[in-house]
C-alpha cells in the first residue's frame, strides 16, 4: 500500500505520537509576567501541604525526565528567568529541533516537578526514536545521578505480550540499582479491540491477500469490516499484535503473517491509498506486529473509516490486539464504533506495563464544585504478558497491577500550547495528557524520598510505590482497579505513612 507522506514523516508521527499531551500544535503562548505558575495538581495532591507540614522541596532528589524536547522552542531563558525552572538543569541530550513537532513537553514536565519539589537536581535525556534509543536514554540519566526517572513516552513498535528492551532495562535499574520508575499509561483510553482470530472464510481481497477475521464474536451474521472514526486534523497510528514471540528481542519471531488494510470508508469497500502507510509488512521470522498509520490531517472533521484483519499465512494466532493512538482533545480522540471489546480495554502496553515501574494515570484537575473523575483518554492496565524474555510462552498469562496511580492533568505550565483547553479561565493553557500525570507522581516521590533521608532511611523503589499506592485516595473500584490504581496520590498521606511505618 502506498502513501503521500514522506517516510520522515512517517517517522516524525510514529515518535510524536508518544507525546501524550497532544500532536497536531503549531503555536505556543509563553508566560511573560515574570511570575512563576504553579500548577493546580500542586493542591489537589497536597504536596503543599507535604512541603509545608513536614519542612520537604525535594533537597538533594535527582529527579530525571525523559520526553521528546527540552528547549526546541526556545523559550528556556524566559521560564528560568520568572523562577519556572532553576538555572542548573542538566540537559544530557536535547531531542531534534529540527522537527517542528518537538513540543517541550520534557520542559513542561519539569516545570511540574520543580513547582512540588523546588529543591530538587534536575536532568533531561530526549527520548529517542525507538525502544533501543530510549533504553540508551535510561542507562545515560541513571549514571548520571537519578534517584527517581520519570518518562511520557510511547512506542508503537514495543510489544504488548512481551516485555521490550526498555522494559527489561527498567526492571534492572529498579531491581538492581535502585532508581524509582514512574511512566505515564499512555492516552489510548478505551481504545483497545481484543479477540481470538476468528476465521470468516472470506477473502475480500483474494485468497493470496489472506483470510479475514470475523469481528463478530457471535459468528452470524459474519463482519469481516470494523467502523472505527479518526480524529480531525490528526494522524492516528493503530498498532495490531499477536500472540507470537517477538524476533527483536529474542526468538525465533511470528510463526504467522497477519496484514491490516485500512480502508477511506465504514463499509470497506475503498481501500485507503492517498492516508495509509504501513499494514502489510512479512512478519514470518519477524516480530509479530504491524503498525499502521492514517493521515487525516488538513481534514477540520473526525472521518469514519474501516478496517480489516487478514492471514495471509501461518496458524490463526489465539490472541490478536490493537490499540488506537489517543489525544487528550477530543477532536482528536479516535474511536471504534463497533464490535467493541469493554472486557479487554486495556491500553498501557510496552515500558508502561514494565515488571517495576510505577504507571501513573490522569484525573481531570477539577472545577469549583466539581467531583474529581479519571481522564476519558487516561489509558488502562490489564494488558497480559504472555512470554518471557526468551519468547518462551508463559504457563498462565502475567498481569500486572497497572495503572499503580493516577495524579492530576489540565494544569497550568508557562508556556504551553494555546490550542489547549483554559478549563478554568485564567488566561493559560492547560498542559493536558497522562504527560502532565506522571511529573505529578515523581515529584512526590521526591519529597517521601527527601522524608526517609532525614531519617536516615534508604527506600527501595518498591518500599516508595507501597507508600504511594496505600496512601492514596481511592476514587474506582474498592482497593484497586486498572483504570485508576489504587487512587489519587496524596503527598501529606504518604509521608505521614511514612512516618508510622518507619
Amino acid at each position: 500500500m502506498t502513501s503521500q507522506a514522506s517516510p520522515i514523516k512517517i517517522l516524525l508521527y510514529f515518535i510524536v505520537a508518544m507525546t501524550l499531551g497532544c500532536i497536531s500544535i503549531n503555536s505556543y503562548g509563553v508566560n511573560n509576567h515574570h511570575q512563576a505558575i504553579i500548577s493546580q495538581g500542586d493542591r489537589l495532591i497536597h504536596a503543599d501541604i507535604a512541603r509545608s507540614k513536614y519542612g520537604l522541596d525535594g533537597d538533594s532528589i535527582n529527579i530525571a525526565v525523559i520526553s521528546d524536547s527540552f528547549n526546541c522552542l526556545g523559550t528556556e531563558n524566559t521560564n528560568q528567568a520568572s523562577s519556572e525552572l532553576p538555572a542548573d538543569i542538566k540537559v544530557l541530550q536535547e531531542g531534534d529541533c529540527k522537527n517542528d513537532q518537538m513540543l517541550d513537553e520534557g520542559r513542561a514536565m519539569l516545570e511540574v516537578i520543580h513547582d512540588l519539589a523546588p529543591k530538587a537536581k534536575l536532568i533531561f535525556h530526549a527520548m529517542g526514536n525507538n525502544s533501543v534509543e530510549f533504553s540508551q536514554a535510561l542507562n545515560q540519566v541513571a549514571d548520571n545521578g537519578a534517584q527517581i526517572i520519570v518518562d511520557d513516552a510511547v512506542f508503537f513498535h514495543e510489544p504488548m505480550f512481551q516485555d521490550s528492551v526498555a522494559a527489561q532495562t527498567i526492571e534492572k535499574l529498579v531491581f538492581e540499582r535502585g532508581i524509582a520508575y514512574f511512566s505515564s499509561s499512555g492516552n489510548a483510553g478505551q481504545n483497545s479491540y481484543q479477540a481470538a482470530f476468528s476465521a470468516s472464510q472470506r477473502y475480500p481481497l483474494g485468497i493470496k491477500q489472506g483470510l479475514a477475521h470475523n469481528f463478530n464474536q457471535h459468528s452470524n451474521p459474519v463482519d469481516t469490516c470494523q467502523s472505527i472514526t479518526v480524529g480531525a486534523d490528526i494522524f492516528t497510528i493503530i498498532s495490531l499484535q499477536w500472540d507470537q514471540p517477538i524476533k527483536s528481542i529474542d526468538s525465533n519471531g511470528s510463526a504467522s503473517d497477519l496484514d491490516l488494510i485500512i480502508y477511506d470508508d465504514a463499509e470497506c469497500k475503498k481501500i485507503s491509498t492517498k492516508h495509509v502507510l504501513g499494514g502489510t509488512s512479512n512478519n514470518l521470522g519477524a516480530d509479530p506486529i504491524e503498525v499502521v498509520g492514517y493521515d487525516n490531517q488538513g481534514n477540520q472533521k473526525r472521518k469514519t473509516i474501516g478496517i480489516q484483519i487478514l492471514l495471509v499465512s501461518g496458524p490463526p494466532p489465539n490472541l490478536l490486539k490493537y490499540i488506537l493512538s489517543g489525544s487528550s482533545l477530543a477532536s482528536e480522540h479516535p474511536a471504534i464504533n463497533q464490535h467493541t471489546t469493554p472486557h479487554a480495554d486495556s491500553s498501557a502496553f510496552g515500558h508502561a506495563n514494565a515488571n517495576g515501574a510505577f504507571i501513573v494515570g490522569a484525573v481531570e484537575m477539577p472545577l469549583s464544585g466539581q467531583p474529581i473523575k479519571p481522564s476519558y483518554y487516561s489509558s488502562k492496565g490489564g494488558v497480559p504478558i504472555l512470554f518471557n524474555q526468551q519468547g518462551q510462552r508463559l504457563t498462565s498469562p502475567l498481569i500486572r497491577n497497572h495503572v499503580n496511580a493516577v495524579a492530576p492533568t489540565n494544569v497550568n505550565t508557562s508556556f504551553f500550547s494555546p490550542i489547549r483547553p483554559d478549563l478554568e479561565k485564567d488566561g493559560y493553557p492547560n498542559f493536558t495528557g497522562t504527560s502532565a500525570a506522571a511529573p505529578h507522581a515523581a515529584a512526590v516521590a521526591a519529597l517521601v524520598l527527601q522524608a526517609a533521608s532525614q531519617k536516615a532511611l534508604t527506600l527501595k523503589p518498591t518500599q516508595l510505590y507501597e507508600l504511594l499506592e496505600l496512601s492514596s485516595l481511592d476514587l474506582g473500584e474498592p482497593n484497586y482497579d486498572f483504570a485508576t490504581g489504587y487512587g489519587l496520590i496524596q503527598a501529606d498521606q504518604a509521608i505521614e505513612l511514612l512516618q508510622k511505618t518507619f
